[in-house]
């Protein structure tokens, strides 16, 4: 069941009673009416009821965690890598995340219904740290970087870093994947690491 301001999906006794459809919603309250879109036809409705759990949630930004407890529908269902916003119940903070494991009865699963999780852990995306390998002739400096979650680093373009630009070479994208032609990108909340060169004379951000 869905519902949009004045209208609501839900079945028709007269023209659709397997599937649901868009109804305008008549009389709200205790006692609600509604009027078929399709058919025009006019009759009540109940709202079921949805059962709500407290789930805690643990999530990290590079070496911190933070505990949180959200409120969930026990019917909804998570996957690992799903992106949702956590809210705590207690301090009414709001971050979203990456689903990284589900813990149901001390075992993690690659997805399960709320009623089954006792933790949901997660990587905040709002803002990220992103390490980047700086190859400099033999060696490599490794140093790190701040962006939104959404921000793409593209190869080929240039990093900003310390007032100067590297262009990138490489992207290791979270679960073992590398994109390396020039044009590929990688959100930086996806993002394991970046592989970049010592800039080149007079190279101009392309950011």
């Amino acid at each position: 069941m869905f519902e949009e301001e004045n209208e609501i999906e839900i079945k028709c006794p007269n023209c659709s009673p397997a599937d649901e459809t868009w109804h305008e919603i008549l009389k709200p309250g205790q006692s609600p009416v509604a009027k078929c879109m399709d058919c025009g036809h006019v009759h009540s409705y109940r709202i079921p009821r949805v059962k709500m759990k407290t789930v805690k949630a643990i999530v990290s930004q590079m070496e911190d965690s933070v505990v949180m407890q959200t409120l969930l529908p026990e019917d909804e269902r998570f996957f690992i890598d799903d992106e949702f916003v956590v809210e705590d119940m207690n301090t009414g903070d709001v971050v979203p995340i990456i689903i990284t494991a589900l813990e149901c009865d001390d075992k993690r699963k690659p997805s399960a219904a709320v009623k089954d999780i006792d933790t949901i852990w997660g990587r905040a995306i709002d803002e990220v740290t992103v390490k980047v390998g700086i190859q400099r002739g033999e060696t490599t400096e490794s140093v790190e970087t701040k962006v939104p979650g959404d921000f793409k680093f593209v190869v080929g373009q240039n990093i900003k870093l310390e007032g100067k630009d590297y262009p990138i070479i490489s992207i290791k994208v979270r679960g073992g994947a590398f994109k390396s032609r020039d044009g590929d990108y990688v959100l930086a909340k996806k993002v394991k690491r970046i592989y970049a060169k010592k800039p080149y004379q007079g190279s101009r951000s392309r950011y």
